[in-house]
């Protein structure tokens, strides 16, 4: 089917496009009305590349050295430090330092009216390039993803975007780089206040937040129901993979086109086998990646 056109003809293409076919055959047995065609994307190794460090995270990166540049006392303080002193080890564990981590993103963020957020992201976005694919951010989503999601569109289902990063980050290009309107990108935030006729975040997270268990949590809020299709690539996505039909594990087996690993994705790989989800091979199932 053209409009696949960047998978190769294999196991992977016939499941998505029999699921389909199935899904939306009035009279057949596994017809699904149109209004009950959710389908739910990840985004952060699904829709767009994840490596060397995520997309996201180099924009907070980028805010916390310019506050840094701005009152060198915060060099005394994480995580702070680790940026003035570009200690990559702590950097790259940041997961694992969850208390600062939130304490540096309500300072970089908390305050600022969702109008000024948009154009710090929309700046980032127009003026920094992947560190090495040396492309703008906004060319490094997966093309074969991208027709994934225009040929579930086509076929009447509706699409969002699940991210565990942050919604009102990925709101500004989704659909840009994937045709999916702002109304439709589910992900983590800040709370939100109405303040003086804006809206403004605050230091504080809304919990859940939008991965693992929080998925299917986020969905079901957003949607009304859980997903009839979705896609993910990580243990972050088994939750929402699991609470769907169809289940897509995007895996990342291709050194040479984009980058090879299995690491956060070792348990979706064995449930994939365990639970029959399809598994995207990169390196066999995509003609073309970017």
């Amino acid at each position: 089917m053209a409009e696949l056109a960047s998978w190769n003809e294999g196991a992977t293409r016939r499941a998505i496009t029999d699921f389909v076919t199935q899904v939306t055959t009035a009279g057949g047995s596994g017809f699904v009305p149109p209004d009950e065609r959710i389908a739910t994307f990840d985004n952060d190794g699904t829709l767009w590349c994840e490596k060397p460090t995520y997309v996201q995270a180099d924009f907070i990166l980028r805010t916390w050295g310019a506050m840094v540049a701005a009152d060198p006392t915060l060099r005394d303080r994480q995580p702070y430090k680790a940026v003035a002193e570009r200690d990559m080890v702590w950097l790259g564990s940041l997961l694992d330092h969850v208390p600062e981590l939130l304490a540096g993103i309500g300072d970089a963020f908390g305050g600022k009216t969702t109008d000024e957020f948009e154009s710090d992201v929309r700046e980032f976005f127009d003026t920094v390039s992947h560190p090495t694919l040396g492309v703008p951010y906004t060319k490094v989503g997966y093309a074969p993803m991208r027709e994934l999601v225009d040929f579930l569109a086509a076929n009447d289902f509706r699409v969002f975007i699940c991210t565990g990063g942050g919604r009102d980050f990925v709101r500004v290009v989704g659909h840009e780089m994937y045709g999916v309107p702002r109304h439709r990108v589910i992900g983590s935030s800040s709370v939100l206040e109405y303040r003086d006729g804006h809206l403004v975040h605050t230091t504080t997270v809304e919990l859940p937040i939008d991965d693992g268990p929080g998925k299917p949590v986020h969905i079901f809020a957003r949607t009304g129901q859980l997903p009839l299709f979705a896609a993910g690539n990580s243990d972050g996505d088994i939750q929402m993979l699991e609470s769907a039909r169809f289940g897509l594990l995007v895996h990342h087996d291709d050194a040479a086109r984009e980058f090879a690993y299995e690491g956060g994705a070792e348990h979706a790989l064995t449930e994939a086998a365990v639970r029959g989800w399809s598994v995207a091979s990169m390196a066999a199932d995509w003609s073309r990646v970017f």
